[in-house]
């Protein structure tokens, strides 16, 4: 699911989607995007009126986001905590393991003719495209989609599954990439690296790839958290 998705963030539910996927969408949305800022305490009642839903529906999606850790509970209402260090290192060293292992599965895969990465490799051309634009924040976008499609092409659900949880939980960390000019450029670079491996059938190759990609962008991360946090 894509957090950044225009139908996430409809003020109608799309067909088949329920009123507590829309509002966890939107909740999520504003909780990555700032509209509802760090430190910021909320109440069921005022996120039920700004949101015009149920409270059946909204206590749904906060159970969801105090599961990814993106609310907090307290006495006196809802806290989104704060970005720290000690989360991000935790949940990009789950990352780097999931995709690497996402990665090897692809790779593995091509070799045995059952896929192909002809859709990967599209994502690719058209992230260098935008990269090529200067849009910080479109690049990141744009190569977000190369990890999902990474992910289908897989096959492995169990995986899948738990990737895509720890990035609803990594969006708002992801999104300090482009704080650091440098560091979409370096992204695609990166993404051509284990397409290659992938593509070739290269399972080692192809998780080694990821996991450095994955290594590089946290300590990126890392490094600009320092001077957010420093005091």
């Amino acid at each position: 699911m894509r957090w950044d998705d225009a139908s996430a963030i409809s003020d109608r539910s799309p067909p088949g989607v329920t009123a507590s996927e829309v509002v966890f969408r939107r909740l999520l949305h504003a909780i990555i995007s700032g509209e509802l800022a760090p430190e910021c305490l909320e109440t069921e009642e005022r996120l039920a009126a700004r949101y015009e839903v149920s409270r059946t529906p909204l206590r749904d999606a906060i159970r969801r986001l105090e599961q990814l850790r993106l609310l907090q509970r307290e006495p006196r209402g809802l806290r989104i905590p704060p970005l720290s260090l000690e989360e991000m290192l935790d949940l990009s060293l789950t990352r780097e393991v999931l995709e690497g292992l996402l990665a090897a599965s692809s790779a593995r895969r091509i070799a045995k003719g059952v896929a192909n990465a002809a859709r990967l490799r599209q994502i690719h051309i058209r992230h260098l495209q935008v990269q090529a634009l200067g849009d910080a924040e479109l690049t990141l976008s744009v190569g977000l989609d190369f990890h999902e499609e990474l992910r289908r092409l897989a096959a492995n659900h169990s995986a899948a599954a738990c990737h895509e949880q720890v990035m609803l939980g990594f969006e708002r960390y992801r999104h300090l990439a482009s704080r650091v000019p440098q560091r979409p450029g370096l992204i695609g670079e990166e993404h051509s690296e284990i397409l290659d491996a992938i593509e070739a059938g290269d399972a080692p190759a192809a998780e080694a790839a990821m996991r450095r990609h994955i290594a590089a962008g946290r300590d990126l991360y890392a490094r600009v958290l320092s001077g957010m946090l420093a005091p």
